[in-house]
């Protein structure tokens, strides 16, 4: 089974600083992130649904601009998501259901 991101940064892998800096912030910090990331996960799945609706003349792009800009949303959704579990990750534990 794939570990998680909260398991890769505890083990010194990739969003590792990330980890450090907000094991130390307080509870409503941490929520506050979380939320905010998870926010952002929804922003660019919406993106990548409805491209049409973020990019102004979306379909005059080029099929290979079309193709990167989705892309890098997908790539910034999977990216926050990380995020939002890292930060679960640390509430989770500081909660003691870790």
């Amino acid at each position: 089974m794939p570990r998680s991101a909260y398991e890769i940064a505890q083990a010194g892998g990739r969003h590792a600083g990330l980890l450090r800096t907000y094991q130390t912030r307080s509870t409503t910090e941490i929520q506050r992130a979380l939320r905010s990331y998870e926010r952002q996960v929804a922003l660019h799945h919406q993106k990548v649904q409805s491209p049409e609706q973020c990019i102004e003349e979306w379909d005059q792009k080029s099929p290979r601009v079309q193709r990167a800009l989705l892309r890098h949303w997908q790539e910034d959704a999977a990216r926050n998501q990380e995020l939002a579990d890292i930060m679960r990750g640390i509430l989770q534990e500081r909660h003691g259901q870790g």
